[in-house]
């Protein structure tokens, strides 16, 4: 079951990014430059997760619960701050992300304290969904992606663009979950 888990949770990485590229694909018309792009992008998938080893940093596994609050924050506040407040998206989660990056000296007790600005900001992301389902959807998606996050906290290193497919990953499939299994 160990090995297992991880198994599934990189199956649904790799068709969440299949499916994203897939979508703009199908939006927009195929130019021979775009097959090209889109050839490059796939075959570096690929490439990525066959050396997947490469990416990996070797630590103990430090995540802790507390995490799942601080993506909370993030998320919640992002929300709260566009949908009820009228701000602007990415201003939203930039204001959520240049506050969050000062909770990393609030409490050194916590070991995880060096992740709460990771995740706040990967939350903020979630926060800037604009799918009118209210905050059950946006803890969905925020508990989701807690899991991505646990599961490729130590992978990936040194490729940008982590967070927004995490976060990408947990809308994604919460938005799934709430379109096909919740009423």
């Amino acid at each position: 079951m160990k090995k297992l888990l991880p198994r599934i949770l990189l199956l649904l990485f790799v068709a969440a990014q299949v499916y994203f590229v897939v979508a703009i694909i199908k939006e927009k018309p195929l130019k021979s430059w775009f097959v090209i792009a889109f050839s490059l992008v796939v075959l570096g998938m690929f490439l990525s997760y066959r050396k997947r080893h490469r990416l990996h940093i070797s630590q103990k596994n430090d995540f802790h619960f507390v995490i799942f609050i601080w993506f909370l924050i993030g998320s919640c506040t992002t929300y709260f701050l566009q949908s009820q407040l009228g701000f602007n998206t990415v201003l939203s989660a930039g204001l959520v992300g240049f506050v969050g990056s000062f909770t990393r000296n609030l409490n050194k007790k916590f070991e995880s304290a060096s992740h709460w600005p990771i995740v706040i900001y990967c939350g903020a992301f979630i926060g800037m969904t604009q799918l009118p389902y209210g905050y059950v959807f946006i803890f969905l998606a925020t508990f989701l992606t807690g899991i991505f996050y646990s599961f490729s906290q130590h992978y990936f290193h040194g490729i940008g663009g982590k967070l927004g497919t995490l976060a990408f990953m947990g809308v994604f499939y919460a938005y799934l979950i709430y379109k096909l299994i919740l009423p």
